[in-house]
């Protein structure tokens, strides 16, 4: 196991203030309580006070076990693409990278983190499994830059905005390499905190049903754009919207005419408070719309191209036959999810129609193919569905219903 300590005179850093700033209210004194868990088949150390809150750095090393679905994901993903040299640039305990080392069986495995403690607990959970990994106490930014082309999984998952990181990682990973971003910082990109998305995302958010699928896009158009300033394009592997947070699996090609390509997939969504109706179009640069004699909302810019690449879902779905029941449940709907943007939530349509009774979510989805359309449940929100019929024909399956 190679150890890479931080540099004499590293001093503090904008990853220590963002993402460790919480572990230095801890009295390196004082002991804390350790417990041995497994998840996958991965032996790991963690300290007990991980358990208390889950939303808040309760202990000096983060753990979040609610966080398991989205490491068998990776797992998943990391097993579907062959070779991988994988970056776990965030690592905290180490639980993500040990993991992928493990279970998926990547080339090589490095885990970073800035925190001293986090690399005492991920060494013992190297040695602990009987890891051959490469250990580095580095500033996150720093890393990617003394590493450029040498990883072609570059994994950013940290305690809240992913954004301080995006720019190095899509420029430092190798040529046609992925990058996996998490966002939990879902209130600004779910329109709670519109003033925040506009500064981190430079975007407009959107509050209501469609904030889930919208927060998503916002983080890939962001994504994109960033891209595409170093003549990168984007292409999306696996992209989901899961409980408190968002992740996305992207491969990154290098060429400005990819890029090119790649931001023509960037428009806005607009969207009806009134009736629920929605569109989106491909664009550079918002118009104003209306819609029951109201001008329409607007999100974007943000990703308007594909979530998924099909094939390699469906290989990452065949991947999953060891992991949990949940991230097999959440692959096959992935799977069979139509590539249509934004959904109708029947409940909220029913809700305005002052509709009391509502047919079964498939009864909905039959009729719409019986009618020529494409019709197919959501993993985002699970009463919703995604489809290209009409609002207005979707109403009336709802009000001819019994």
């Amino acid at each position: 196991m190679a150890i890479h300590p931080t540099p004499e005179g590293g001093g503090s850093s904008c990853q220590d203030m963002i993402n460790t700033s919480n572990s230095e209210r801890y009295n390196p004194a004082e002991a804390e309580m350790q417990k041995t868990i497994t998840e996958g088949s991965t032996l790991l150390k963690v300290y007990e006070k991980s358990f208390e809150n889950v939303s808040k750095k309760t202990a000096s090393v983060f753990f979040n076990p609610v966080m398991k679905l989205n490491r068998d994901i990776t797992v998943a993903v990391v097993r579907s693409l062959g070779d991988v040299r994988f970056l776990d640039l965030l690592a905290a305990t180490g639980v993500k990278g040990l993991r992928v080392a493990r279970e998926a069986r990547a080339e090589e495995v490095a885990l970073n983190d800035i925190n001293s403690e986090a690399i005492k607990l991920i060494k013992e959970n190297a040695e602990l499994n009987t890891l051959d990994v490469e250990v580095y106490n580095r500033e996150a930014n720093l890393l990617l830059n003394e590493t450029k082309n040498r990883f072609n999984f570059i994994d950013i998952d940290p305690f809240g905005t992913p954004v301080p990181f995006i720019d190095n990682a899509i420029r430092c990973v190798f040529n046609k390499g992925a990058v996996a971003i998490t966002a939990t910082d879902t209130a600004p990109l779910c329109g709670v905190y519109p003033k925040v998305t506009i500064r981190r995302y430079l975007a407009r958010s959107l509050r209501g049903e469609l904030c889930k699928e919208t927060g998503l896009r916002i983080l890939l158009g962001y994504s994109a754009r960033t891209a595409a300033k170093y003549d990168r394009a984007i292409s999306p592997l696996l992209c989901h919207s899961t409980g408190h947070y968002f992740r996305c699996f992207l491969k990154v090609v290098r060429g400005a005419k990819k890029a090119d390509s790649s931001i023509k997939n960037l428009g806005y969504l607009y969207f009806c408070t009134k009736c629920r109706n929605f569109e989106v179009e491909k664009s550079m640069f918002p118009v104003k719309r209306e819609c029951c004699s109201r001008e329409m909302s607007i999100a974007g810019p943000l990703w308007l191209g594909e979530l998924k690449e099909q094939d390699f879902v469906e290989r990452a779905l065949k991947n999953s036959h060891d992991l949990s029941s949940e991230t097999k449940k959440l692959l096959e709907i992935i799977v069979q999810e139509e590539e249509i943007p934004f959904y109708y939530d029947i409940h909220s349509l029913g809700s305005i129609l002052n509709l009391g009774n509502l047919p079964r979510m498939d009864y909905i989805i039959e009729q719409a193919k019986k009618r020529g359309y494409n019709a197919t449940r959501t993993h985002i929100l699970p009463t919703a569905i995604k489809t290209d019929l009409p609002e207005k024909e979707i109403s009336d399956i709802l009000r001819s219903y019994g």
